[in-house]
């Protein structure tokens, strides 16, 4: 052992490494949002949802300049920015999404092709609110738009969906468990409500992706 090493050295190497086996913990997947600027992994989808139904009731086009995302209000107008490529293409939020942990964002094909990423199926991207919009249109308020129920997870087997619930059930009493057809198959859905404004919706949002390690999302409406 070298004894010419002061003890004040010695307290300086062991608290740089403890500083750098932090920095090596786990990383957060869930996006960075700070100033209206939020930051993760796009994704797109397209022919096989053409057509079809999106959550604010619109078909889907997709060739239209639109995505779905997790919480935004729909009408929202956002700046959706490569950060590798430096592309970007405006948008207007009409459906609930991405579905896979860690992104952001789900596309339309019009949309990925403006970004130039059809190819790559995802992207690294900034997203920059330019125009919010609480309202939306009268065939949302029909059906029940002054409601929320936060949506906690997604599976395609039915064993899995009434696990989860099970898991949360004890700790947020009033769930549901729904089952919808999608050109993708049959999907069975865990949500949490009903929540009567939208920032109450997401705190409990939050906390379950705090606690639980869930990637919730917002569903408005009965």
């Amino acid at each position: 052992m070298n004894r010419d090493i002061p003890v004040g050295g010695i307290c300086l190497i062991l608290t740089f490494l403890l500083m750098a086996g932090c920095a090596g913990g786990k990383s957060q997947t869930e996006p960075m949002i700070s100033k209206g600027v939020q930051r993760g992994v796009a994704s797109w989808y397209g022919p096989s949802f053409h057509g079809n139904p999106t959550a604010n009731g619109e078909p889907y086009d997709m060739w239209a300049l639109t995505p779905a995302h997790r919480s935004l209000p729909f009408g929202t107008r956002v700046l959706v920015q490569s950060i590798d490529t430096g592309k970007s293409v405006t948008v207007r939020i009409n459906d609930r999404g991405a579905f896979i942990p860690g992104r952001i964002i789900d596309l339309s094909y019009g949309a990925a092709r403006e970004l130039a990423m059809i190819e790559r199926g995802t992207e690294n991207v900034s997203l920059t609110v330019l125009e919010s919009n609480d309202t939306t249109s009268g065939r949302m308020s029909q059906r029940g738009s002054d409601s929320y129920w936060v949506q906690v997870g997604s599976f395609t087997t039915l064993t899995q969906a009434v696990a989860l619930r099970e898991r949360l059930a004890n700790h947020y009493p009033n769930m549901r468990l729904t089952t919808v057809d999608l050109p993708s198959g049959q999907w069975h859905r865990v949500q949490v409500g009903t929540f009567f404004s939208r920032e109450k919706a997401k705190i409990v949002a939050l906390e379950l992706e705090k606690q639980f390690d869930l990637a919730p999302l917002l569903n408005q409406g009965n």
